[in-house]
């Protein structure tokens, strides 16, 4: 019964690896996990919300001046 389950934990695993992988080569990944750091940083570190503001303004700068 243990290796069965085992196999299948395996299979899944490396779907899913594939799955993050393939995402990762992807703009909008990119640009979520910065949105979800920013985020992250402003509820946590407040006093530094206008460097995260900074940051935040930059990149959308980049994003509309950079094309596909």
């Amino acid at each position: 019964m243990g290796a069965p389950s085992l196999k299948l934990r395996l299979i899944k695993e490396k779907i899913m690896k594939n799955w993050i992988k393939g995402r990762m080569k992807e703009r909008t990944s990119l640009d979520g996990a910065v949105c979800i750091a920013l985020g992250l940083m402003i509820l946590f570190m407040a006093p530094l919300a206008k460097i995260a503001a900074g940051i935040a303004i930059a990149w959308g700068a980049y994003t509309i001046w950079k094309s596909e």
